[in-house]
């Protein structure tokens, strides 16, 4: 059976839930801490198994410590999904701790306290496979986007700088969101860089921004506009992972554009409605409830934007 790998990070989220940021010196209690599995892997993976989807979810190797057994237990738990990832006793489980406040907003912090080493899909998985998505965290990285590119593997990625991303070259689906381009990459002419990736790969280059319209450019060059649902959301972490899954699952399918883009954008809002990246990934069934409401738009590059 033809599957999709997920490569990534294989770690836990520790979400502690306060009732707002704190400013610099100031102790803040927190509402609630909980452990999730996390890693965009593991979320996307797990969307994409919960729709029915053969996974593959493969990254850095895992400790023999409690939060190692934590993520082995977990991905045990998933749909139709294999685990590529060793348990080394020399590694300590890096974990990713995630502060909420009730707005839905969300910082994150990853923290790697030594050295995981990884494990790669042998060279039968990766000819089994339709498409790689590959997170922008994980040791390997290089080496599982060498050997995917080495068969031909479709690539779909999130988060990258830019056209010279060295994670881009053989991607069909590209991913960010405003937050990051302007916050992380500082870009601020957001049209031109969706152009731009688009020139460098051909890929389908989608923008999400919160509960603004998502902007999506496809491989054929159409610019696409998605307004979300309205919805109070709980914890927006994993919203930006179902966004992805859901376009693996259209371009699996072979889905028109608009058809994508709106089980895409439904899977991401539903998955604000949660605690935790991927605790319960909209069902199918609920996701058809919400794609009425959600309008795809044809647009025109625009000055809004950038």
């Amino acid at each position: 059976m033809s599957a999709v790998i997920c490569y990534g990070s294989l770690i836990p989220d520790r979400v502690l839930r306060l009732p707002y940021f704190p400013h610099p010196g100031e102790g803040v209690h927190a509402l609630s801490e909980h452990l999730y599995l996390g890693g965009e892997p593991c979320n996307v993976g797990g969307h994409l198994a919960a729709w029915g989807e053969s996974v593959i979810i493969a990254g850095n190797n895992l400790g023999s410590d409690p939060l190692g057994t934590f993520v082995q237990k977990q991905l045990a738990a998933r749909i139709d999904t294999r685990v590529m990832s060793r348990v080394d006793p020399a590694v300590q489980t890096p974990t990713c701790y995630i502060w909420t406040t009730p707005d839905g907003e969300r910082t994150i912090v990853p923290s790697w306290p030594t050295p995981t080493g990884w494990t790669l899909p042998g060279d039968e998985l990766l000819h089994q496979a339709r498409i790689l998505s590959a997170s922008i965290y994980g040791p390997g990285m290089e080496q599982m986007l060498a050997r995917a590119r080495a068969v031909g593997l479709p690539l779909a990625v999130a988060d990258i700088a830019g056209p010279d991303d060295p994670r881009l070259p053989g991607a069909a689906i590209v991913t960010t969101s405003r937050a990051v381009l302007q916050r992380r990459h500082d870009v601020h002419d957001l049209d031109r860089w969706m152009a731009a990736v688009h020139a460098a790969s051909g890929a389908l280059v989608v923008m999400s921004a919160g509960d603004a319209a998502v902007h999506a450019l496809t491989s054929d060059g159409r610019h696409w506009s998605v307004v979300p649902p309205t919805i109070a959301p709980v914890d927006t972490t994993g919203a930006g992972d179902a966004l992805k899954a859901g376009l693996i699952f259209g371009w699996l399918r072979g889905w028109s554009t608009q058809d994508t883009l709106r089980w895409s954008v439904a899977a991401a809002s539903l998955q604000c409605l949660h605690p935790g990246p991927c605790e319960q990934p909209a069902s199918p069934a609920e996701i058809e409830q919400v794609l009425a409401n959600i309008q795809v738009q044809p647009t025109e590059p625009e000055e809004g934007l950038r």
